[in-house]
């Protein structure tokens, strides 16, 4: 399953929820990043509980 990852208002990844480690939220509870687990580390426009929704 693949969910979309912001990354500016225009622009977006679709990423394999298998490789999703870790979700951090972002300051101010504004944004989060998304850590895989190769090691890239995304930064999203979206706020935490906007990615966990998309995962249930």
């Amino acid at each position: 399953m693949f969910i979309k990852v912001y990354t500016s208002k225009q622009n977006f990844l679709m990423v394999n929820i298998d490789h999703i480690v870790y979700i951090g939220p972002g300051s101010s509870n504004r944004g989060c990043t998304v850590h895989l687990d190769t090691g890239v580390r995304l930064a999203s426009i979206d706020d935490y509980d906007v990615l966990l929704n998309q995962l249930i």
